[in-house]
């Protein structure tokens, strides 16, 4: 037979368990809720070209397009003046093998900077050729709103 002493102390012992695992529970279940966003930018491709993303301020954009700088062709933002993203960065190529002129990709970061709607203009063409038409062209509607 367990003393009521014994009895009374296992039971405030059983009892702190219990509350602090549902004191943890209720913690771990708002936490989440009170965390800031985190997740990696948003990500277009070509076949992209003409949809939308929503931002918020501080969100970034990340374009992915098809490329190849050994012929002379280069992907250029054509917007005149960007008012809610900034591109961050350099754009980076990567070639789709080691072999001398292959194409691949070229990865180009905007960050949204401003509350507004935007169309980012982006053309594919030889800066040296004058008057001729891009070969490429890709458009993204960017709407950025606050946090």
């Amino acid at each position: 037979m367990i003393h009521s002493c014994k009895m009374s102390r296992l039971f405030r012992v059983a009892l702190r368990r219990v509350l602090l695992a549902i004191l943890a529970g209720l913690v771990g279940v708002s936490l989440p809720a009170c965390a800031p966003r985190v997740h990696g930018p948003v990500k277009v491709v070509e076949g992209d070209s003409g949809s939308m993303v929503e931002l918020r301020m501080g969100d970034q954009v990340q374009i992915v397009l098809d490329s190849n700088p050994t012929t002379g062709y280069v992907w250029e933002v054509a917007s005149p003046d960007l008012t809610v993203v900034r591109q961050v960065g350099d754009p980076l190529f990567k070639p789709d093998s080691d072999a001398i002129g292959a194409g691949g990709t070229l990865t180009l970061l905007f960050q949204a900077s401003a509350p507004g709607e935007q169309v980012l203009n982006l053309i594919y063409h030889r800066p040296f050729e004058q008057g001729v038409a891009p070969a490429k062209a890709f458009a993204l509607d960017i709407l950025v709103r606050e946090r």
